[in-house]
């Protein structure tokens, strides 16, 4: 029998809290929820759950979501064998009856379209073609992907190599572009680096995630809002809810306000 696993990188950070000293961050409060959801889906579906929660080395060096790509030999340390594995963001709950993407995948680089902001993802397309490839677009819009929801394999092992590779030979520009091109830190660049090794991405079907759900209304934000303060247009829409780009509002339910409420709706009955 085949094993998947699901790797979730998630560092709990300590901030200042006012006089009071250090405690846990707020802005990530929420992720606990994503976590416990993967956790429940992976029970269900035979896939084991796989915790990132150290660093590699210090964010100084290489942010985490750049860490994460040494997932192949962190599973390996761990004495973690399996056939596929995929990569997930903290900030992602997943439904229940999520079918099992791994079947789908074909063996290949599997993921889901990022079908959210695409001024932003031009941007990101063009500031690191230009930094990086000596082009404006090296690749197309309709052909980026979220790197919030990612399937490997063992047969990705070379292309990661030279993911890692590349970063440690541009570390300073890469590190510079987070405030020049401010577009994130890594999704731009592993899906450019994808295009430059013409590594065989399948796109997975859209109800495999959602991102940007504040933008598409399905999220009730504001008293003026004309749809109901109900989440069952969501969940007729994905299997997977990515809480990125929810923006201040009147009722102030930020991500955390959303992945609590949804994930009680979904696992606490």
């Amino acid at each position: 029998m085949k094993k998947n696993v699901v790797l979730m990188p998630w560092i709990e950070r300590e901030h200042a809290i006012g006089t009071s000293g250090i405690g846990k961050s707020d802005r990530t409060r929420g992720y606990k929820y994503g976590m416990n959801s993967w956790k429940k889906w992976c029970d269900k579906n035979d896939v084991e759950f796989f915790l990132m929660d150290e660093l590699l080395m210090p964010e100084t060096d290489m942010v985490i979501t750049w860490q994460r790509w040494y997932v192949l030999e962190i599973l390996k340390n761990n004495e973690i064998d399996y056939d596929q594995v995929l990569l997930v963001d903290a900030d992602c709950i997943v439904h229940p009856n999520c079918p099992n993407f791994f079947e789908l995948t074909d063996n290949k680089f599997s993921t889901s379209f990022c079908n959210g902001d695409f001024e932003w993802v031009n941007r990101s397309i063009k500031g690191y073609s230009q930094k990086f490839f000596d082009t404006d677009y090296l690749m197309m819009a309709s052909d980026f992907f979220q790197t919030g929801f990612v399937i490997l394999n063992k047969s990705h092992e070379e292309f990661l190599e030279k993911v890692i590779k590349f970063y440690w030979d541009n570390q300073i520009d890469i590190i510079e572009s987070y405030d020049t091109i401010r577009t994130g830190s890594d999704q731009a660049l592993i899906n450019l680096l994808t295009k430059k090794h013409n590594v065989d991405v399948k796109f997975l079907p859209n109800k495999f995630s959602i991102i940007d759900m504040g933008r598409k209304n399905l999220l009730y934000t504001d008293e003026r809002c004309w749809w109901q303060d109900d989440l069952s247009n969501l969940y007729n829409t994905s299997y997977i809810y990515q809480f990125n780009a929810i923006a201040q509002n009147t009722l102030n339910r930020d991500r955390n306000y959303w992945m609590e409420r949804i994930y009680k709706e979904l696992y606490d009955k």
